[in-house]
């Protein structure tokens, strides 16, 4: 035993003591690590949902959002219904679709009437800058509000009263952005289906 410890200490400086050292690195560092994910993770959590809340409110006056599931035997989704002094207002929809370089997704309200009041496109981060990311422009977007099902979308501006024109060089783009409100649009239309809009829409005609 007195042995042991003799080359214990005669060693110490050059096997022990870097042992210590790298067991020492590896228990801190990722502990370090795991506290720092948590702390950010909330923060980033919170900003995403803030973030998200103020979209919602520049696309629909409304005093609350709550979020609601749909779901039957075909989909389920979820959205958030918009009210204001009691009434539901309109209804929001969150969906992507594929574009020219990655996922575009589009926060779409529509209103209780089925058109639509307003969009906004959230992620388009892998567009092309000064030709796909124009579809988050107001020029192109803004072309959305008031319309129904069946939106198209035309070049050089040839299409009809439910169409939108495409953005200049980022046709793709600009159909990535329409595959995603038909969608929220097509959930609209499930949810509606579904019986659950009639008496909203009474309600809101006896204001």
């Amino acid at each position: 035993m007195n042995k042991l410890i003799s080359i214990l200490k005669a060693n110490f400086n050059d096997i022990i003591k870097p042992v210590i050292v790298l067991l020492t690195i590896c228990i801190v560092i990722p502990l370090a690590l795991s506290v720092t994910n948590k702390v950010t993770e909330k923060r980033i959590e919170d900003l995403i949902i803030k973030n998200q809340n103020d979209t919602m409110l520049k696309l629909i006056d409304a005093d609350t959002f709550f979020k609601e599931t749909f779901s039957d035997d075909n989909e389920s989704f979820e959205f958030q219904k918009a009210k204001k002094k009691g009434e539901t207002v309109g209804y929001i929809f969150l969906t992507s679709a594929n574009g020219y370089g990655g996922t575009v997704t589009v926060m779409t309200a529509i209103g209780t009437d089925g058109k639509i009041i307003d969009i906004a496109i959230t992620e388009a981060p892998d567009e092309t800058p000064g030709l796909g990311q124009n579809v988050t422009k107001e020029t192109f977007y803004s072309q959305y509000k008031d319309k129904t099902s069946g939106v198209q979308v035309v070049k050089g501006g040839n299409g009809g009263e439910n169409t939108v024109d495409a953005v200049t060089g980022a046709t793709i783009s600009s159909r990535a952005v329409n595959t995603a409100v038909t969608k929220a649009l097509e959930n609209f239309s499930a949810y509606s289906n579904a019986n659950f809009i009639d008496t909203e829409v009474t309600a809101s005609e006896k204001q």
